[in-house]
This record gives structure tokens, C-alpha cells and sequence, in this order.
């Protein structure tokens, strides 16, 4: 209800990636790809998955002049999305994230580890700037 209510008063906007292991654990490595529609600040960042498991995905940000981004790009600091024997996370706080984006930019999702979960969606809120 807190996001439902930020996207209605706030003008917040959203981006989400489904990550599919197809029919089998979700593996490691770059999982997905977005690029950016506007320019803003992240305000939070949802993990959803089909089951209780576990999951980490860092996120990493960059210009398409320096494509592709890479571990050196993350954006997330020590506070990766994270799920632990859990279905869904909701982090409204992003500690030590680098929250500003541009239009343009490209996100990588990459797992770092998974146990259990098969498919996870990540949705990521911003504010949009203009």
C-alpha cells in the first residue's frame, strides 16, 4: 500500500525484469537488461519470487558510451536486493545505493547466488526528474 500510494501522489515510476531459470534454479551471472526512459532517483527496489528460497542480484549502472556495465558499475554498495529464506523483500531505504540515473543509462541484473527460487521478478521505484 506505502508504493501503491507513492506511485499515485508522487509521480514515482518503475522498471522491472523478470529473472527465469527455466524450470530449474536460477543460476549466476547477468540475468537481465533495462535501459533507462528517463532520468530520476531510486526511491526503492522490490524482490518477488515464486517461492521461499534465497536470492542476491546486484544491479549495475551505466552510459551507453562505456556499454556494458560491470561489477565496477555496481550501484548497490554492501545492500544488494536480497531475499533469505523469503518470497518477497521491499528495501525503501536503498543504503549506500548510487540512486540518480539518467535517461539513456543501462542496467545490468546479475545473481550473485540462488538457492530454491526458480523465477524472481525485481521492480525497481523512482522519481522522476525533469
Amino acid at each position: 500500500k506505502i508504493l501503491d500510494t507513492m506511485v499515485a501522489n508522487m509521480g514515482v515510476g518503475a522498471v522491472e525484469t523478470q529473472i527465469d531459470g527455466g524450470g530449474g534454479t536460477i543460476g549466476t551471472g547477468i540475468k537481465g537488461r533495462i535501459i533507462m526512459r528517463s532520468s530520476g532517483t531510486l526511491v526503492a527496489a522490490i524482490l518477488m519470487a515464486n517461492a521461499v528460497g534465497s536470492i542476491v542480484v546486484d544491479i549495475w549502472k551505466d552510459t551507453t558510451g562505456n556499454y556494458p556495465p560491470a561489477v565496477a558499475d555496481t550501484i548497490t554498495a554492501s545492500a544488494k536486493p536480497t531475499l533469505s529464506s523469503a518470497q518477497i523483500s521491499i528495501d525503501q531505504t536503498l543504503t549506500g545505493w548510487t540512486k540518480s540515473f539518467s535517461y539513456g543509462d543501462v542496467l545490468f541484473f546479475n545473481v550473485d547466488s540462488c538457492t530454491t527460487i526458480t523465477m524472481v521478478t525485481i521492480a525497481l521505484f523512482f522519481q522522476r526528474t525533469f
